[in-house]
């Protein structure tokens, strides 16, 4: 078992690897590093080698705190492997602490795309790895694209299926963008930030998403018509084994046509017509009561069917303790509103 840090030649073996695994997620993928390079990170991939076989890849992203305090590690929804192979899951955690001590990490924060329950969490416990503030949200909604279209349509909620078959009646059309089309679309999802009071990135953070990923198959930007008037519009992925649905915006007008059940439904037809299959909602609460702040949430997404999924959630690798207890009062709340953030900006009905 070789352990080494990979480079651009290395993109195609990387992706197929991270692609192929049951673990493997889009936020592996090598142009997901790419586009957080281009926004303050550093990408590192981390490897695992038989000869020329990968065994487990870590895409690793480093981030400088200010004023030389040191510097943060993330590894979303990662590393990628078999956890069931504890000797390469030992073999990983041995080279993130290495790379960690020689990068002047305070802490590196994993989160693996590992569903609970599962005994990977006391195996990382066991390890020394400890819990932590999670960045991305840990329970979502999949839906089940295996299936055909009309037994999907079936397994939505009867409101929800109204409202989708209500849109097409309606003569709502929905077709596929690119990042030149962009710039009506961030117009629209502006006003639904400040309609339902979440944060977004620049224009130009969403154009760079979709000029590195929508040539290589791996997104899309859905736009929902009506006599042409833009209506509602997302931001689909694909890579692997799933799609996931980030980024929702919709206008105010029209709203009693239902545009955005029809980019929806579109985006789980992209997401199988690229070979998903499951297509991911993108985050609900982790608790499912309706005094819970993110109630409306989960009961939008519910609609659509699936399954619930909850994962285990972020461990981190602490090297400072003291610095690192410091920085969690800090980051905590920070992680908080990230993954709240991240569940109301996909739920825009």
């Amino acid at each position: 078992m070789n352990t080494c840090i990979v480079f651009d030649e290395h993109r195609e073996g990387w992706n197929r690897f991270v692609a192929a695994s049951r673990y493997g997620h889009i936020l592996q993928s090598w142009e997901w590093g790419d586009i957080k390079a281009e926004n303050g990170w550093e990408a590192v991939r981390l490897a695992l080698l038989d000869g020329d076989s990968y065994l487990a890849a870590a895409q690793v992203l480093l981030r400088s705190l200010p004023y030389g305090l040191g510097r943060l590690a993330y590894v979303p929804k990662g590393p990628v492997l078999d956890y069931t192979d504890i000797r390469t899951v030992e073999a990983m955690l041995q080279a993130l602490q290495h790379l960690a001590s020689k990068r002047g990490v305070i802490s590196l924060k994993i989160e693996p795309d590992v569903q609970e329950p599962n005994p990977v969490s006391q195996l990382l416990r066991n390890l020394g790895l400890r819990a932590s503030a999670p960045v991305q949200m840990r329970s979502t909604i999949w839906v089940d694209l295996t299936a055909p279209e009309e037994e999907i349509l079936a397994g939505q909620k009867q409101k929800t299926r109204y409202n989708t078959r209500l849109a097409l009646r309606k003569g709502v059309t929905v077709s596929s963008a690119t990042a030149r089309d962009l710039a009506p679309w961030y117009d629209m999802y502006s006003l639904t930030a400040q309609r339902d009071g979440f944060s977004i990135h620049s224009r130009d953070y969403y154009r760079l998403l979709l000029q590195t990923l929508q040539p290589r198959g791996m997104a899309t930007l859905l736009l929902a018509h009506h006599e042409g008037d833009l209506l509602a519009g997302i931001i689909v992925f694909s890579f692997g084994r799933e799609a996931q649905y980030m980024y929702g915006a919709s206008s105010n007008h029209k709203r009693n046509l239902m545009a955005p059940y029809a980019v929806q439904w579109e985006g789980m037809r992209w997401g199988k017509e690229h070979g998903a299959e499951v297509y991911d909602l993108w985050g609900i609460p982790d608790r499912l009561e309706e005094n819970e702040e993110l109630w409306g949430v989960y009961r939008h997404k519910r609609g659509y069917g699936g399954e619930v999924v909850r994962f285990i959630g972020a461990y981190d690798i602490v090297r400072s303790p003291v610095q690192h207890m410091a920085l969690e009062r800090v980051a905590r709340p920070l992680f908080k509103r990230v993954a709240r953030m991240s569940s109301i900006r996909a739920n825009d009905p």
